[in-house]
């Protein structure tokens, strides 16, 4: 239909169907039997071929107005996705843990919108299950953690690899026997604890200590219980939580230990209120990767806001 429309609009322009058909490098005859099916197919008769030049009748005119109302459509479909292309306009929704949101996405948002400023963001704040859930019903586009490969429905794309140290509640006894181990706030602020020289935690020292966890089903919940096994001891939990910055929170208050993130320290002022530990197991080293729907299409802000962050991502097939 629009290839008609084409024609006929031609026709409509020249007032002529020779120089329409040359416009359209066609013949005339071609052209005048183009016109003749849409005639046919709508009913009437759009042209007044007994006029020179050329003209639409009233109801000729009617179905010119209807070919340039369509047009205008045309132009800015066009015009829309181009915008969304070149991020001129578009949604960008993202997903992550409490510290990702407070700490990691602000940065990395400010420089998208700097750059894109008409790419409204919207940001999802939540617990594993919750950032799951918003991948596969497509309410969120992107997530970035440490535990969304759940199954065949998730694709992930490495972002960094964070290191996992243990933070103590400074009053408990226990510290004063592990004393030599103790990290020191700039020892973490500038990441040489991760050296090789840097001495790990024995860790079965802890045993009798109880410790704050993330719920299972949390990449932390798993993590930390088998370091501690690994160790040679059951991790003695007294308190469950959603997220990790809020067990540093009540872990300064000296309900118990955890494991933690070394960026969440890096990020805060230093605390006085809990001592950290090096971990020596290799599951204290866990990748951060951001994560779409497997299948999903890649807009181009999604693409660009991982390519901004580091991540690449090949386009579409």
């Amino acid at each position: 239909m629009l290839n008609e429309m084409k024609y006929v609009y031609a026709v409509y322009q020249e007032k002529s169907f020779s120089k329409a058909a040359r416009k359209l490098q066609v013949s005339q005859p071609a052209l005048s039997k183009m016109v003749r099916k849409v005639e046919k197919d709508i009913g009437v008769i759009i042209f007044d071929r007994s006029t020179i030049p050329v003209t639409v009748t009233r109801e000729g005119a009617f179905y010119i107005k209807s070919i340039e109302d369509i047009m205008f459509i045309q132009r800015n479909l066009k015009s829309y996705f181009m915008d969304l292309k070149n991020l001129n306009t578009g949604n960008l929704s993202l997903g992550g843990s409490s510290f990702f949101c407070s700490f990691v996405f602000p940065g990395l948002i400010g420089r998208f919108r700097e750059k894109y400023p008409n790419v409204v963001i919207n940001l999802m704040e939540g617990n594993v299950g919750e950032l799951r859930e918003g991948l596969e019903n497509e309410t969120v586009d992107l997530v970035i953690e440490t535990a969304t490969d759940v199954g065949s429905n998730i694709e992930r794309f490495f972002y960094n690899h964070e290191k996992i140290i243990l933070a103590v509640p400074t009053r408990y006894q226990v510290n004063k026997r592990l004393q030599p181990y103790r990290l020191s706030y700039q020892d973490i602020l500038t990441g040489r604890f991760a050296d090789s020289e840097t001495e790990a935690v024995p860790l079965y020292e802890l045993r009798e200590v109880p410790f704050i966890t993330m719920k299972p089903g949390n990449d932390m919940y798993q993590r930390s219980s088998q370091i501690c096994r690994n160790a040679g001891f059951t991790m003695n939990t007294v308190l469950l939580v959603d997220q990790v910055l809020t067990s540093v929170n009540i872990a300064s208050n000296g309900v118990g230990a955890v494991f933690i993130r070394s960026d969440i320290v890096s990020c805060m002022p230093e605390n006085e209120m809990l001592t950290y530990y090096k971990i020596g197991d290799p599951l204290a080293t866990r990748p951060v990767s951001f994560a779409i729907k497997k299948g999903k299409y890649t807009t181009s802000a999604m693409r660009e806001f991982m390519k901004m962050a580091g991540v690449e991502k090949k386009d579409e097939e």
